[in-house]
């Protein structure tokens, strides 16, 4: 087993930075707002997955970019993932069901790990619970594009180069215009929101195990 994924699988078991470290990848404001929130008693609930592998001996991450759609979430970056149904055993089962409906990954080929910390969207509605899963190989990505507009890998390390967060204003659902908002600059795309407040807490769970930036 790979040193990283060693010490990850570890560090998993472990009480997680939680709500703190989502919280470094948020506006004051929301920050302030999320710290007093109680998930609604009424909720749906949603799964995905950060993926690791190694490609050109580099870890790498995956996201993809949303199409455009009349939903809250269009041409959003995100982790592959979505909605809980009724076909699935569990969270887990849900986040390696829809990496492979998203991504043409079989299941068999991800192992899981450990999960992150459980995240509530107000917009949508969902209390995502995050997962991270491990290739033995560079995965043969064959997205589907009704749901996947572009597949996008990350460097692993790129996650913890500061020079890659950023602030900008952004343009949300409905025409509203958000001020200052925290993002990390991937690929030359903007992942901000809940994917970035999920990266957020993995990049602390990278820098508690002294993963190396180069």
């Amino acid at each position: 087993m790979p040193e990283l994924i060693h010490q990850l699988r570890e560090r998993l078991l472990a009480p997680l930075p939680g709500l703190d470290a989502q919280l470094r990848m948020t506006s004051k404001n929301i920050g302030t707002i999320r710290r007093g929130y109680k998930v609604p008693e009424k909720h749906k609930k949603a799964a995905v997955m950060t993926l690791l592998y190694k490609k050109e001996d580099i870890w790498h991450t995956a996201l993809m970019q949303r199409p455009e759609s009349p939903y809250p979430h269009s041409k959003q970056v995100s982790f592959p993932g979505g909605g809980v149904e009724e076909i699935d055993f569990s969270f887990k089962h849900a986040a390696l069901r829809e990496t492979e409906e998203e991504f043409g990954i079989p299941q068999q080929e991800i192992e899981v790990i450990g999960n992150l910390s459980q995240l509530y969207i107000p917009v949508s509605g969902y209390l995502v619970y995050p997962f991270v899963g491990v290739m033995n190989n560079v995965p043969s990505f064959v997205p589907d594009t009704s749901e996947v507009a572009e597949i996008i890998e990350v460097p692993v390390r790129h996650l913890l180069d500061q020079s890659l967060r950023k602030k900008t204003s952004i343009e949300i659902f409905g025409g509203h215009v958000l001020d200052n908002v925290p993002y990390f600059d991937l690929a030359s795309k903007v992942v901000w929101g809940a994917t970035a407040m999920m990266l957020s807490e993995f990049s602390t769970v990278l820098e508690e195990i002294e993963y190396q930036l180069l």
